[in-house]
């Protein structure tokens, strides 16, 4: 999903009629491997990191809404909203974003 935005020349206004709830596009881990050879202390497959790797991920999935992320991209989401106005009213314009969903709590923070 995208921010959909149009402008209303004739009345000054800048409607803003979407905006993407937050998600999570990518979890990409840095790893480096070096040498991997199978010895002693080693006994890690490639099979084996490769499925390290992906329970890593979706334990890091399940672990997103509990870390209070999505809460953090809400409220820059509407500190962003805040920008735009901002931007907006800076020529003149007024931005229109009723046709948005915004949770009262998020609300309070745009009128203030």
């Amino acid at each position: 999903q995208k921010i959909f935005m149009h402008a209303d020349n004739e009345k000054k206004k800048i409607i803003l009629s979407n905006f993407p709830e937050p998600q999570v596009i990518s979890i990409e881990p840095e790893l480096e491997f070096y040498d991997i050879q199978n010895g002693l202390f080693n006994a890690f497959t490639p099979n084996d990191l490769t499925s390290l790797n992906k329970e890593a991920k979706k334990h890091i999935l399940e672990k997103i809404p509990e870390s209070g992320l999505m809460d953090t991209a809400k409220r820059e989401a509407v500190e962003a909203v805040l920008i735009i106005e901002k931007i907006v009213e800076t020529i003149g314009w007024k931005l229109d974003y009723t046709a948005l969903e915004i949770p009262e709590k998020q609300k309070k923070l745009l009128n203030q």
